[in-house]
């Protein structure tokens, strides 16, 4: 008896640390509803609303993700597991500086491109204090939906956040939480070579909000790196054993891959390659330019459309919108109702349902079965108060035809 309660008890307690341990499920649906993926042109990142006025939202996310001041760009949110169509924002306010810790971005959208309310999470306020190491963020890695991370801080410097797990691609932008969600205490934008991820911290971000860029100018790590996505990549075709042979890297972005290539290994692969040296570009893994006939001396010059903004802003695509009762998205009475709860309150409907179908059936059943029973009863009924009614004049009869022959008896005898 005493090692059963034993035993039940330090389940119950192991499971109680659990649930104390994980993420309340409001805070959780609430920091996810509030972050967000980002597309601009070629490039994709991560946000999350943490301002608000009578007629906009305001993003924060990294300006390496969106860019300049003007630019247009794509976000989608999600809702109870349904994704939104994509929402056109423009940037308002974007710096960054290449070693530097600030690469930081607004992104202003209409209040009306959502069915309704979206949850803010705020940024930190000057003094706020939290002794707990555990950290949340939220963010589309790899262009992937926004998924919930559940981390912890490593250490601390002037303006930045050394945390764990390592902050992958596709992270750029995501907020970093304190530990229940209801504040933004950094932003994500870098990783260390030691597997660290590094975001600047709520103070950073407070002061560029604000228009302070030079306060947040601190020195980044030298192995910072970015989590910009290389989507670029540059090969330089040689001939067998030319080691001399090097493009000499000018201005050239961190985000663009370079690497010198056997001319065999290239034709190996299918590219028809007949001149070394040969410059090929790369663009998500297709072959966007070749050039041949290089000399020693020869300059190249390329434009990196980044962004891939145009002079026409571009319109948001609609994302697949299925017919689902359930899309808040679609269906606005949806919107300030969890998942949960709406299946549950469908669960109590479909019950009602089922319930007034097997009354009625019974009923259904029961006046079936009961039916031909009262049927018969009827004729029954109806047959004993017909013979009832015709026996009643017989015996008139009979009485009558009784004193008629009574009668002539005693007149013979008299």
């Amino acid at each position: 008896m005493c090692r059963t309660a034993t035993a039940v008890f330090v389940v119950a307690f192991a499971a109680a640390a659990a649930i104390a341990d994980s993420p309340d499920p409001d805070s959780t649906d609430r920091v996810l509803r509030a972050s967000c993926r980002i597309f601009a042109g070629n490039a994709r990142g991560s946000g999350v609303i943490f301002d608000a006025d009578e007629d906009n939202y305001h993003v924060l996310t990294n300006a390496h993700v969106v860019g300049r001041v003007g630019n247009r760009v794509r976000l989608e949110f999600e809702h109870s597991g349904y994704r939104s169509r994509p929402i056109a924002g423009r940037v308002v306010r974007s710096h960054i500086a290449r070693t530097a810790s600030i690469d930081l971005a607004i992104v202003e959208l209409p209040r009306s491109s959502f069915p309704g309310p979206i949850p803010v999470v705020p940024l930190a306020e000057v003094g706020f204090k939290d002794d707990s190491p555990t950290v949340l963020t939220c963010g589309a890695q790899g262009g992937a939906a926004v998924s919930l991370q559940r981390g912890h801080i490593v250490r601390q410097t002037r303006g930045l956040i050394y945390y764990k797990p390592e902050a992958l691609p596709g992270r750029s932008g995501s907020p970093l939480f304190n530990d229940d969600g209801s504040r933004v205490i950094g932003l994500v934008a870098w990783r260390t070579g030691d597997g660290h991820g590094l975001a600047m911290n709520a103070a950073a971000v407070r002061s560029f909000v604000r228009g302070e860029v030079a306060d947040v100018d601190t020195e980044l790590p030298e192995d910072a790196i970015p989590l910009w996505q290389s989507r670029v990549r540059l090969v330089l075709v040689t001939a067998a054993g030319c080691q001399p042979c090097e493009l000499q890297k000018r201005s050239m972005p961190d985000d663009v891959r370079y690497e010198t290539v056997d001319i065999a290994a290239v034709n190996a692969k299918g590219y028809n390659v007949r001149t070394t040296p040969t410059l090929m570009i790369f663009v998500d893994g297709k072959l966007e330019h070749t050039e041949s006939g290089l000399l020693r001396g020869d300059r190249l010059r390329a434009f990196l459309d980044r962004w891939g903004f145009t002079d026409n802003d571009p319109q948001p695509d609609d994302a697949d919108r299925t017919d689902d009762d359930f899309n808040p998205w679609i269906n606005p009475r949806r919107w300030d109702r969890g998942p949960i709860r709406d299946r549950i309150d469908d669960a109590k409907d479909r019950f009602a349902w089922w319930l007034l179908g097997k009354w009625l059936g019974f009923a259904g059943g029961g006046a079936a079965v009961l039916f031909p029973w009262l049927f018969f009863i009827y004729r029954a009924l109806r047959k004993l108060r017909s013979d009832n009614t015709t026996e009643e004049p017989r015996r008139i009869r009979r009485r009558k035809s009784t004193k008629k022959m009574a009668r002539k008896s005693r007149n013979r005898s008299g």
